[in-house]
């Protein structure tokens, strides 16, 4: 179990690099309510060490090959530079969650180094891998807003929307929404104590002076920007997309219309052609839709939780059960970051054909694999 502790008055002194500072602390030994601790040291090992290790490690890849494609592609449009940036924060959130992780590798041959580096990584990578979450969230509402201009307005927003506004503008953005939170940083301190379970000295994590002196107002700013800006970023996706859909339909009616001096059978062609098109874009702004109302929605009910419920957070009475939804928020979170790749390889042709280019391996497997596939239908038609 994590050698989590707090201060107190009645306990022992930490061995530590300052053993001047007049500071107690001791171990905290989470409550068995809800949850014990054996059961979330189990649900740890199979969730957190195990499934979002290996889906970080994935990210790191997936995101990897969508920044290089659209590198390939010299960030041809605005699109490019913001689903760039969206990649970039992915990624790093990707490596976080993978250096946090290394406390389960770290056990095999060192218990006591990784129970020092869990509780490090609690402070460090749990916080700065939110946070990137957020920005990452913010940067989708803002890719939604920016492809509803041009829909809506195409001839304005080829001025108004450029690939060096674009750039601008998620840059601000990372900026403000990272700085946003960063006080969170501070509330938290590793400290040095000798453990005697492991007979040496290892780091913990302990709610320092600063949290002490501002911990309902910290706490409570934190809390409602953590419902707040997800719920009003959702909002915005699906109130972008609805305008889409609206344009694409109004337009679809324009161009039928405009084809009834043809021939039935080219009004026919035009006209699957458009419903076909249309419904691929509507296709990909769903599952985009779709992909956030399942990786927000766990986030927003914890956070939600956590500004009626006081003792649900760390270092308090429902730590365990707290953990347990933590190791979920983090899981659909590594979901949202990994299944872009694979969302612009079936949705997207272009984004396709240069990931094939720049990959031939790949382009040879998928022929290689059609040819099976059409040898082994030739053959049940021979049957």
């Amino acid at each position: 179990m994590p050698a989590l502790s707090l201060f107190t008055n009645i306990s022992f002194r930490y061995l530590g690099n300052d053993p001047h500072v007049d500071k107690q602390i001791e171990e905290f030994i989470p409550e068995d309510i809800f949850v014990t601790s054996s059961d979330r040291r189990i649900a740890e090992i199979c969730i957190e060490l195990t499934l979002c290790f290996l889906m970080s490690l994935v990210g790191m890849v997936t995101n990897a090959l969508v920044i290089v494609v659209f590198a390939k592609q010299k960030f041809k449009d605005s699109i490019a530079i913001s689903m760039t940036a969206i990649a970039m924060w992915d990624f790093v959130k990707c490596v976080g969650c993978a250096l946090q992780r290394f406390s389960g590798p770290i056990s095999l041959w060192n218990p006591a180094d990784a129970e020092s580096w869990s509780n490090i990584s609690i402070v460090v990578f749990t916080l700065y891998t939110c946070f990137a979450t957020y920005v990452s969230i913010v940067l989708a509402a803002y890719v939604a807003v920016e492809r509803c201009v041009c829909v809506s307005l195409p001839l304005k927003a080829k001025w108004l929307i450029t690939r060096k506004s674009s750039f601008i503008i998620c840059f601000v953005v990372s900026l403000v929404v990272f700085g946003w939170f960063s006080v969170m940083f501070c509330v938290y301190d590793i400290k040095w104590v000798y453990s005697f379970h492991y007979n040496r000295t290892i780091a913990i994590y302990i709610n320092n002076d600063f949290f002490h002196r501002n911990k309902q107002p910290v706490f409570l700013f934190y809390n409602l920007s953590g419902v707040i800006l997800p719920v009003v970023c959702f909002a915005i996706i699906v109130l972008c997309t609805g305008v889409i859909i609206y344009h694409l339909r109004k337009s679809s009616k324009f161009r039928t219309g405009s084809t009834q001096l043809q021939s039935q059978n080219s009004e026919k062609q035009s006209r699957n052609q458009i419903s076909s098109r249309d419904r691929q874009v509507v296709k990909m702004l769903l599952v985009i839709i779709g992909v956030y109302v399942v990786c927000l929605s766990p986030r927003i009910a914890v956070y939600m939780a956590k500004y009626f419920v006081y003792d649900f957070y760390f270092l308090r009475r429902l730590h365990n059960l707290f953990m347990i939804f933590f190791y979920v928020v983090i899981t659909f979170d590594l979901i949202n970051a990994v299944i872009n790749l694979f969302i612009f390889l079936v949705m997207s042709s272009s984004f396709r054909s240069t990931f094939l280019e720049i990959f031939p391996i790949c382009n040879r497997l998928i022929h290689a694999n059609n040819e099976n596939t059409s040898t082994e239908n030739r053959s049940k038609k021979g049957k």
